[in-house]
């Protein structure tokens, strides 16, 4: 049968083949091959950024763990309950006042919410007072170790001595576990 095919058609039919041979081998082991390494470079510039991310972070442990020491006293763990809570509030707020020589008139708890992380209790906190102990009451209430926040400020002047202020605001703690 092969005598029968002139030499034209030979080169065509071998070069049919070679055609065939070199598209499969490309297809079914070229290809794989390349993808494959394309994909482990990938993995690998992720790793890389993964390692340099991870270097840093132990290259600053030391750091880290100083910052941690320092934000640990807010974390109590959930170890107090809402009243215990409220009733250290009440009396890191009192002791502020007395600090700073301001009279407190009126505290009223307001609400205490649950979220995921942390709770948050309000107070209404009534205080009569001149303006530099009102900034140094504000400035001592906010600065407490406690995360304490004055979410609103009424000011009003007192009728009977207008050098006197009469201050209602809206105080949160928060307290995260």
């Amino acid at each position: 049968m092969l005598k029968n095919i002139s030499k034209r058609e030979k080169i065509l039919a071998g070069l049919t083949i070679g055609v065939a041979v070199v598209a499969l081998s490309y297809t079914l082991i070229i290809e794989p091959l390349v993808s494959r390494w394309r994909k482990l470079e990938e993995d690998i510039r992720d790793k890389e950024v993964l390692l340099v991310k991870h270097s840093k972070i132990i290259r600053d442990k030391g750091k880290l763990e100083n910052i941690h020491k320092e934000y640990a006293k807010y974390f109590q763990g959930g170890s107090l309950t809402k009243e215990e809570e409220s009733a250290l509030a009440l009396s890191n707020i009192e002791e502020i006042a007395r600090r700073t020589n301001t009279y407190i008139t009126n505290i009223k708890p307001l609400t205490a919410k649950d979220f995921d992380n942390y709770s948050k209790l309000t107070f209404r906190v009534t205080i009569e007072c001149d303006i530099s102990s009102l900034t140094k009451f504000i400035y001592d209430l906010q600065s407490s170790e406690q995360l304490m926040k004055i979410d609103s400020v009424v000011l009003r002047a007192k009728e009977k001595s207008p050098d006197i202020i009469k201050a209602v605001m809206n105080v949160s703690k928060i307290s995260v576990y």
